[in-house]
Formats: structure tokens, sequence, C-alpha cells
């Protein structure tokens, strides 16, 4: 292997990833999540009886003793808040495993070729060429962004990443884009097609880079805690959103984010961000519960 390519990862843990995790969760909450909208596993794990309906995927019993050791954030197919990128939703697989099928008797909930379709690429779950040991970390439709973690070798594919955060220097590179591509032949030709095609890193690199996102503001969320959504003011958006993005930037560093994230004040944060988009960006606004502007209401009242 190259320098800085696979043979540098280190060996996969259950251990080192639910860490990685966690630290990635707990910047979305000092940031935007309510810290209840974190599920964490009891000790020992999530129980057998709801993982194990996960078998259904054929997955590898690695793939199924991390699922039942991560922690979640509370949510269904394209609801719940988003995080890792615009218009993601992670998996919440305790949850999913709770709906899915008791078996090829039971139609009442998605089977293991569902799952797989609305965790994978569907072009690569129809070819059978994701091997049981990789398990996706998002849940949705189609469009949802993909993010496929590998137990064997301990990296996360970003499938069809965007060009600016690959080939960004600043950043960890890929380790798919330092290796030769003979480095892949002992994988099958399909297999090592989309491999090499969608970039990879380790799986601490990954969910860093996810953070940077965040810290930088190159992501800002918009929305009530449990349905926020992430923006980007990418070369493909509107020009309304992206002069809504500059200016929740300037919010969030108003309040004190990210120069000092001890004296962030997020609640204050939130609420401007809230007051922004009702009173300038209405298009926005469905994006909050009446209930919580009510709850809002009362607060400013109470601070009078």
């Amino acid at each position: 292997m190259s320098a800085g390519g696979l043979s540098t990862i280190p060996p996969y843990s259950v251990e080192a990833t639910v860490a990685a995790v966690q630290d990635y969760f707990a910047l979305l909450t000092d940031m935007y999540l309510s810290p209840t909208d974190v599920l964490t596993p009891p000790t020992g794990g999530w129980p057998a009886s709801t993982i194990n309906r996960l078998q259904c995927m054929g997955k590898t019993t690695a793939v199924l003793d991390l699922l039942a050791h991560l922690p979640y954030i509370r949510g269904e197919e394209d609801d719940g808040p988003q995080a890792g990128m615009p218009g993601c939703h992670l998996a919440d697989w305790r949850h999913i495993a709770e709906t899915t099928s008791s078996g090829p008797d039971d139609d009442t909930g998605p089977n293991g070729h569902d799952l797989r379709e609305c965790s994978e690429p569907v072009e690569l779950v129809e070819r059978e060429v994701i091997p049981p040991y990789v398990v996706g970390l998002t849940y949705g439709g189609r469009e949802n962004p993909t993010f496929l973690l590998d137990t064997k070798r301990g990296i996360v594919h970003w499938y069809e990443c965007p060009d600016r955060i690959r080939y960004d220097h600043t950043l960890p590179r890929a380790v798919t884009d330092v290796d030769d591509p003979s480095d892949w032949d002992d994988l099958p030709e399909e297999e090592a097609e989309w491999r090499t095609e969608h970039p990879a890193w380790s799986i601490v690199d990954f969910f860093g880079i996810l953070k940077r996102q965040l810290i930088e503001l190159r992501y800002v969320p918009v929305g009530s805690p449990a349905r926020a959504v992430l923006y980007s003011d990418d070369e493909d958006s509107e020009e309304e959103l992206g002069e809504l993005v500059a200016a929740v930037r300037r919010v969030y560093r108003r309040h004190g984010w990210v120069t000092d994230r001890g004296s962030f004040d997020k609640v204050g944060c939130l609420r401007e961000v809230k007051r922004l988009v009702m009173e300038e960006y209405s298009d926005h606004d469905y994006l909050y519960d009446e209930d919580e502007e009510e709850e809002d209401e009362e607060g400013d009242e109470d601070e009078e």
C-alpha cells in the first residue's frame, strides 16, 4: 500500500467507532440538537431481541455488534433532524429494527432488502456488490446521502461525495485517492470499481471531516432542534438560500461560535436564528413548530 493509504488505517474496533460517533453527536448537541434527541444504549448495548431483527439484511456479526452499541439520533425515515450534510438523515437502527418485518411471513414492515435500499445505493444493492461487513449509516429515500462503514478495513465511504470536500487540501486525504487502484485487486472487479470511485477515510477522519463542516459553518442548522435541516451556500444554492446561510453564520458567530465553544450561547443563538427566519425568510418558517413559537413568546415575557 502507498504511504497514507489503507495500510495506515488503525484496526477497526467497536469502541473507537462508538467514540467517534459520540464525539460527533456531542458537537451536534453543543450546536443545535436537544440532548434528548441523542439516544445512548444501555450498558451491554441495545436489546438483542431488537437488533437481531436486522439479521434479515444478511450482515456479519461484527456489523450487528456495532449497531447494538452505537448511539443514535432519534428519528424515522426522512423525519427528525438532519446531520452529516444537507438533506441527510442518519440511521436510527434501533428504531428501524423495531419496525422491521419479523420474518418472511410478516409483511407489516420492511424486509432486509428494503432496509438495504434505504441505507445503501440502490444500484449497488441490485448488483449485490456491497459485502456483508459494510453497513450504511444513513437511512431514507434515494436523495438521502449515503455513508458506508466497512467493519473489516475501518473506513467509511462517502458515496457521491461533493468534490469540494473530496479535494479540499485542508482536510485529510481520502485513502482511496492515495492508494494505487491495483491495491484493491483482491476485491471483485465491480466492488473495487465503486470503492475507488467513491472516497473513503478512516472512521475517525471521516467524522472529523463532518465536524469541520459545522465548526467552520460550511453547513448551518435552521429549524427547531427536532426538525432542523442543514443548509449550505455551495455553488448550486439559490441566491436567497445563500443569503440565509450567510445571515445564520453571522448569528452563530455573534453568539460565540466557534471562537470559544465554552461560552457559546446556544439558547440565545437558536432563538435569534428563528426570529431571523420568521421575519426575513418566511419561506422556511415551516421548520418551526407552532407550539414552540408560543413557548418562545412566553419566554420573552418572562425575560421582561
